[in-house]
């Protein structure tokens, strides 16, 4: 096979099989119910995490996948001056919610968000969850 073809293979089998994968839950996550959500938020090497206000200490926090509007919204967020990727982040954002590892790294049962707007973002400080 042509070493230029592999790399465009790949990503044709890759597309293919999230595909299927969707097709196979029975539902798009397009679907889902949105709900706001208020927490923190925190960018890092491996992956962008949120933590809802009230969530125990021993909560692990949710992988966030950025969809629609949020991803530019995020992206402005980020980008401007002053702004630190790694510092935690205050979050309300419209979300939902998917546990059957269609998103992020932890699999099926793991809680994942996909969030569709940025309501606020912010940086974090003492008192914002109450």
């Amino acid at each position: 096979m042509n070493r230029a073809y592999r790399p465009r293979l790949l990503l044709v089998l890759v597309a293919f099989s999230s595909l299927i994968a969707c097709a196979s839950g029975g539902g798009s996550l397009d679907d889902l119910p949105v709900q706001e959500y208020v927490g923190h938020y925190r960018a890092a090497a491996g992956g962008s995490w949120f933590t809802p206000c009230g969530a125990s200490a021993d909560a692990a926090p949710m992988w966030v996948t950025y969809t629609e509007v949020s991803v530019a919204q995020c992206d402005a967020f980020l980008s401007a001056p002053g702004t630190d990727p790694g510092d935690p982040v205050f979050v309300l954002w419209r979300a939902a919610v998917t546990t059957g590892g269609e998103v992020g790294p932890a699999g099926p049962g793991a809680p994942a968000l996909l969030v569709r707007e940025i309501l606020e973002m912010r940086p974090a400080t003492e008192g914002d969850c109450p």
